[in-house]
C-alpha cells in the first residue's frame, strides 16, 4: 500500500548528516543511536504526520525508519521504538483520543475544531458552531443502507462471467474517505470532492453522524454544491481508499459485484477498518461482495475494460504461494481479465503500484512516467515504455505511448511526485499538481493527450506520493 510518510526528505537530511559525522569522525555507537533517536522524534512530533498512527506499533516506527533510511535500521531498537511512540501519543493525544475513543457529541466536534485548528478554516465562534451543528439536517446527505447485511463470499468467485470497466467508462459515483484526523488536509480533500463532485456523485465515508455533520459544515462554509455529495458511515483508518475500497465489476447479467480483496497496509498493524470497507459498502448498496484469495492493493490494478489488465510483479511477491498462472486464473475468475500484462516493479519503491507509473488514456494509448537520468528509477521508466511500445492493445495495434515527467523534487525519490495518479472521471479528468514549475507543462500534456475532458488541477503537494488516483475508488454505472 502506499505507504506515506510525509515530508520524508526532513528525515533523509537529518539522518544522510549523522552519516557524514559517522565516516569522518568515528562517533560512539552509543551516541549515534541517541542522535537517531532525537531525529526521529524531532521528525514525527514537528511535522503534521498524515499516517494512520492510531493503528502503529514499535515494529511499525523500526520500519518506516529503516525503509526511509536503511542504515540507520541497526541503532534501532524496542527503546528507541517506544520512546518514538509515546513521543507521538503525546504530541497527537487529542487525535488519539478522537480515533481510538470515538466523538460522541456535538461539543465533542467543536472541541476537535477547536485543537486542530480547523475553527479557524470555518471562521465561526465555537457558539456559533455548536448551534450550526445543532441545527444541521444530515438526513438530506445521508446514505440509507439498502441491505442489513452483507452478501459476502469468502475466496468464492463469481458464478457469472465479469468485467472490470475502463475507467473512461461512465462513471456513477466515487468513494473518498475523509481525512478526519489529519486536520491539514481537510483542505486538500475540499478540493477533491469539488472536482470530482461536478461529474460524479462522490460518496464521502466518515464513521458516523458527528462526523458527518462536522465535514459538511466544512463544505458549507466553502460554498460548495451539495447536490452531488453523499456521506456513508464507514469507518476507515487512512485515506488511500484506492488500495481497499471495493472493486467494481459489471456482470454477463448487466449486474454488479464487489471484489473485496485482501488489504494488509505494509509497516502498521492489521488496518482493520480499511480492510472491512468493501464488505461494509457491500451492504450500503446491496451488491454481492466475493473476497479475493489475493493480497493486493487496488493501486496496482488498472483496466482497459476490455480484458486487459496491467500490474506490477509486485503482486507475486506479496503472495509467494502463487505463481503467473495462478494468479493469471484469479485475475480472470474476479476481474475478467484475459490478457495480463505484468511489469517489473521499482526496486525499494514504497507501493509497489503501476497507478504511480501507467495509465490508461483510451483502448490503445498508455501515459507512462518519466523522469531526469538521475532519478533513482529512470532506466526503470524507460524500460516500462520501450515494452509497453512494443505491446499490443485490445484492437491489435502496438500501444501508442505517451511520456509525462515527474515533478522534480529534489533527490528524494521517496517523494514520488506523479502527474500519472490522476482520475478520469466521466468529462473531467482530476490531476495531483504540486506547486511546482512542473504543474502547468503537465496540465497543457493531459488536455493535449486527453481533448475533450476538462482538466483540473488538485493541489496534492502535502502528500509525497498516493495523491489523487490513490485517495478515489470508481462505482461504475
Amino acid at each position: 500500500m502506499k505507504k506515506k510518510s510525509k515530508a520524508i526528505t526532513a528525515m533523509l537530511i537529518a539522518f544522510i548528516f549523522i552519516a557524514g559525522a559517522v565516516v569522518g569522525y568515528f562517533i560512539p555507537e552509543k551516541i549515534i543511536k541517541k542522535q537517531v533517536e532525537t531525529q526521529a522524534i524531532d521528525y514525527f512530533v514537528q511535522n503534521d504526520f498524515s499516517m494512520p498512527f492510531q493503528t502503529f506499533t514499535t515494529f511499525t516506527y523500526e520500519n518506516i525508519i529503516g525503509n526511509a533510511v536503511p542504515w540507520a535500521k541497526k541503532y534501532l531498537d524496542e527503546s528507541v521504538a517506544t520512546n518514538l511512540e509515546n513521543s507521538v501519543k503525546e504530541k497527537y493525544a487529542y487525535r488519539y483520543e478522537a480515533a481510538i475513543e470515538g466523538i460522541s457529541s456535538n461539543e465533542d466536534i467543536v472541541g476537535y475544531l477547536q485543537k486542530t485548528g480547523l475553527i479557524d478554516e470555518i471562521k465561526l465562534s465555537k457558539e456559533e458552531i455548536l448551534k450550526k451543528l445543532s441545527d444541521l439536517d444530515t438526513s438530506a446527505t445521508t446514505i440509507v443502507p439498502r441491505s442489513s447485511f452483507t452478501k459476502a463470499y469468502m475466496n468464492q468467485a463469481p458464478d457469472l462471467l465479469v468485467r472490470l470497466p475502463a475507467e473512461y467508462e461512465p462513471i456513477e459515483s466515487v468513494f473518498v474517505s475523509f481525512p478526519i484526523l489529519y486536520p491539514s488536509q481537510w483542505k486538500t480533500h475540499l478540493a477533491l470532492i469539488s472536482a470530482i463532485s461536478k461529474e460524479a456523485t462522490t460518496i464521502v465515508l466518515v464513521p458516523d453522524v458527528y462526523w458527518h455533520k462536522a465535514v459538511l459544515l466544512y463544505l458549507q462554509k466553502a460554498n460548495l454544491d451539495l447536490n452531488n455529495i453523499r456521506f456513508a458511515y464507514v469507518k476507515t483508518d487512512d485515506v488511500w481508499i484506492r488500495d481497499y475500497g471495493p472493486t467494481s465489476v459489471i456482470t454477463s447479467n448487466g449486474g454488479k459485484a464487489f471484489i473485496w480483496n485482501n488489504y494488509y497496509e505494509m509497516y502498521t498493524s492489521y488496518a482493520k477498518l480499511s480492510a472491512d470497507a468493501a464488505s461494509e459498502l457491500g451492504r450500503y448498496y446491496d451488491v454481492p461482495v466475493y473476497r479475493v484469495p489475493l493480497v493486493v492493493e487496488g493501486g496496482n490494478i488498472i483496466s482497459d475494460g476490455k480484458g486487459t489488465v496491467i500490474m506490477f510483479d509486485s503482486v507475486l511477491k506479496n503472495n509467494p504461494d502463487y505463481d503467473v498462472e495462478k494468479l493469471e486464473n484469479v485475475m480472470k475468475d474476479y476481474y475478467g481479465c484475459n490478457n495480463l500484462i505484468l511489469l517489473p516493479s521499482l526496486k525499494g519503491e514504497l507501493t509497489g503500484h503501476v497507478d504511480m507509473v501507467v495509465k490508461f488514456v483510451d483502448n490503445d494509448t498508455l501515459m507512462v512516467a518519466e523522469s531526469e537520468p538521475s532519478f533513482q528509477w529512470y532506466q526503470n521508466f524507460e524500460d516500462i515504455a520501450d515494452l509497453l511500445s512494443k505491446t499490443k492493445s485490445s484492437t491489435g495495434s502496438n500501444y501508442r505511448i505517451i511520456r509525462m515527467k515527474l515533478a522534480q523534487s529534489g533527490t528524494d525519490s521517496e517523494r514520488f511526485w506523479s502527474y500519472i495518479n490522476s482520475l478520469t472521471v466521466n468529462g473531467s479528468v482530476v490531476v495531483p499538481i504540486f506547486g511546482v514549475d512542473e504543474d502547468n507543462e503537465a496540465l497543457e500534456l493531459y488536455k493535449q493527450a486527453m481533448p475533450g475532458y476538462n482538466i483540473v488541477g488538485v493541489d496534492m503537494s502535502n502528500y509525497p506520493v498516493g495523491s489523487v488516483h490513490c485517495q478515489t475508488k470508481e462505482m461504475f454505472k
